[in-house]
């Protein structure tokens, strides 16, 4: 079967793109292809979810650093392999924290950066991530538990958005509608013939 249709005869165009779409924003990819209905309800339940998420931890739930899970696990941002996957809307945080890795100060006051201080930092970097860890314990004590919430509800709507980016390339599921729906008619020929025998 040519793999750039279905038997819907959707057109997927080039699935590739579209799937890099997908991952860059919730819905865009499935917008491209012009499944219009999919694309939306993609954008509207995965984006709202994470925007839902990201406003319960006040923006501060979601970032990531260059930490060896082996050893500091107890920094390691476990939460950030699942939200990195909504794509640009969690991107930022890896640009903050490559920034912060490599000793340059973070952007935009430090939104989206990890609440983390080393010792060998920067006096300039280390007065922005004062700051940062600030806010953060602030949030904690103010929150709660709707930052631990927020953690969850923008893990979550990353990983379905892998589900979508899957769709996006791969198309839409079908069931094979030949075996399915149309009788075997060598096999049906051949009982046919024998209960005439």
């Amino acid at each position: 079967m040519d793999r750039s249709t279905t038997v819907t005869d959707t057109p997927l165009k080039n699935r590739s793109l579209a799937a890099l779409l997908a991952a860059t924003w919730p819905g865009l990819g499935h917008l491209y292809q012009g499944r219009y209905r999919k694309g939306l309800l993609y954008l509207i339940c995965i984006f709202g979810l994470y925007a839902v998420g990201f406003a319960l931890g006040d923006g501060a739930n979601v970032y990531w650093s260059w930490t060896n899970p082996l050893r500091d696990p107890e920094h390691f941002r476990l939460y950030y392999l699942g939200q990195f996957w909504v794509g640009l809307p969690a991107w930022p945080a890896v640009l903050q924290a490559t920034l912060v890795h490599f000793g340059h100060q973070p952007l935009f006051n430090g939104f989206m950066a990890a609440p983390l201080l080393d010792p060998s930092m920067d006096e300039n970097v280390r007065r922005v991530m004062e700051g940062v860890v600030r806010r953060a314990f602030s949030l904690h004590q103010k929150y709660g538990g709707l930052k631990e919430i927020g953690d969850i509800y923008t893990t979550i709507a990353g990983l379905l958005n892998v589900l979508a980016i899957y769709d996006a390339f791969e198309g839409p599921a079908h069931r094979d509608e030949t075996t399915a729906d149309e009788p075997d008619h060598e096999s049906s020929g051949t009982k046919a013939e024998g209960a005439t025998a």
